[in-house]
């Protein structure tokens, strides 16, 4: 019994060192590619800048540097919200953010500790903007 109990102690692990080592580095270095459509979405996201906006408020993330991944997929989420209320010149800047960021999103959450983006504060359209392009801005880098 005992050695059943030190059999499956070892398995554990290996199976656990082994998943460590190879586990993806999250230090990745963004290829030109991904530089260029997040430029892409910046230039887009700028053309909306002055949008007006006094009704409607937007789930704002602000844990960017621990849940990249939870943080865009709420961004790209309220950006569903915004463009249904945009005149369609405006609505055609929001599709090039969708198709720019599509590359960079991941099924699942970065971590279990990331918030929903319902819980997140919401904030007009200006501050959400800001908030949205200095996370485009930190991906750049």
């Amino acid at each position: 019994m005992m050695c059943k109990g030190l059999i499956f102690g070892c398995i554990a692990a290996v199976i656990l060192m082994a998943a460590s080592y190879g586990a993806p580095s999250t230090t990745k270095s963004k290829t030109d590619e991904e530089k260029e459509y997040l430029r892409a979405s910046i230039s887009d996201l700028e053309q909306l800048e002055n949008f007006k906006n006094d009704f409607l408020d937007f789930y704002t993330p602000n844990d960017k540097l621990e849940c990249n991944q939870t943080t865009l997929a709420c961004y790209l989420k309220e950006l569903q919200v915004l463009k249904k209320d945009v005149e369609e010149e405006k609505k055609r800047h929001i599709i090039n953010i969708e198709k720019n960021l599509a590359p960079f999103k991941v099924d699942k959450s970065s971590k279990l500790t990331c918030k929903m983006c319902e819980s997140h504060e919401k904030k007009l359209f200006p501050e959400f903007y800001k908030e949205l392009k200095s996370f485009l801005q930190s991906m750049l880098k």
